[in-house]
Order: structure tokens, then sequence, then C-alpha cells
């Protein structure tokens, strides 16, 4: 896979953008955004959540750990508008043997029902099949969290299995987008350089 580079141009915090979001990677200092992201209820209820202080700031450093071990993670996004923290967009391993990392999103309330989600994924999905050159993608979601599987239909991911998911100690669709699919092709996602 090719390499992400998580430093924008100078005076320019992202690496990655989309029409409304800037992509850039979590650093110690987000300790304060990390806690209202993951320590909101409404955010983390269908993934384990709210968590504790010391449970965000775990997550907050696994999220660093994943950039330097994988070179992706779930980055923090940001309106391009007035860089208000959105929320989180990215990738997690997954089946890396097979060239297919998870794509995953949390956004903040506030930022629900305005097409973010989707508008978000689809830059990771161009940047993961167009730079960093991913065989697939999965991704999963509580049964009950009916908005995220719509998110990930409307972005051409296909049903494939059920599978055990560990922290909600529960079974969980998974689904899967192959390359060909071409799904997220038509929004361009332009990069910091």
């Amino acid at each position: 896979m090719t390499e992400v580079v998580c430093r924008g141009m100078l005076h320019e915090p992202y690496f990655l953008k989309s029409e409304r979001l800037g992509f850039r990677c979590w650093s110690r200092e987000d300790l304060p955004l990390a806690r209202e992201l993951w320590g909101d209820i409404e955010v983390t209820r269908f993934f384990g959540g709210p968590f504790s202080e010391e449970e965000i700031g775990e997550r907050l450093e696994r999220e660093i750990s994943r950039m330097e071990t994988y070179r992706f993670q779930y980055w923090p996004i940001h309106l391009l508008t007035d860089n208000e923290h959105v929320g989180c967009c990215g990738l997690r391993p997954y089946k890396l043997e097979d060239g297919m990392p998870e794509l995953g999103f949390h956004l903040r309330p506030k930022y629900w029902g305005r097409g973010l989600a989707p508008e978000a994924a689809r830059a990771v999905i161009d940047l993961a099949f167009g730079t960093m050159g991913v065989k697939g993608l999965s991704a999963g979601h509580h049964p009950q969290n009916m908005a995220s599987k719509k998110v990930i239909e409307k972005l051409g991911f296909r049903y494939s299995h059920d599978e055990f998911f560990a922290t909600l100690g529960m079974q969980i669709p998974y689904y899967l987008l192959k390359q060909p699919d071409g799904a997220g092709r038509n929004q361009q996602a332009s990069f910091a350089t």
C-alpha cells in the first residue's frame, strides 16, 4: 500500500479534502476533541460507549499508533468553512493480508443528517482505492444502527456476512466493497502536498 502522509502544506492543516471537509491526523493535543466525540453517549452507544476518561485516552493512543503502524486511522474531520470538529472517518485494520481494511466513521450529533458521513466516507474510499491501492473495503454496523446501514449501502457496499464483534459481544452485519465497483468515484478528493 502507498503511504499516506498526514501533513498538509505550510498553513494548510489537511492532507485530504472533500467538498466540505478536511482530514488530518490525531495528535495527543487532540484529547479535548477526542473527549467531545467518544465521551458522547449518542456517538458511542452502538459501539460500546460512552467511554471513561481513561478509555478515551486509550482510544486516542490507539488511533495514533495505527497511523504509525499502518499509515491509516479514523482521521479527525473538520468543516472547511470554520475548522469545526465534525468527528472522524477513516480506516482500521481488518483483513490486511487480503488488502482489505475496514471503513468507519463517528460524527458528533450536531452534524448528523447533513450528508457529511457519506461525503467523508467517499473521500476515504477514493483515497483507499486510488492512492493506497487497497483491493477492497469492509464495513460493519450495530444491527440497530439503521443510519449507518443506510450510509454503508448508499456507498455501494454489499452485505456479505454476520461476524462476531468482540467489543459488543454480538454478531454484526458486515459489508464489502471491491475496487471494480467504482463506488465513491463520483466525488473527487484532493490532496494537500
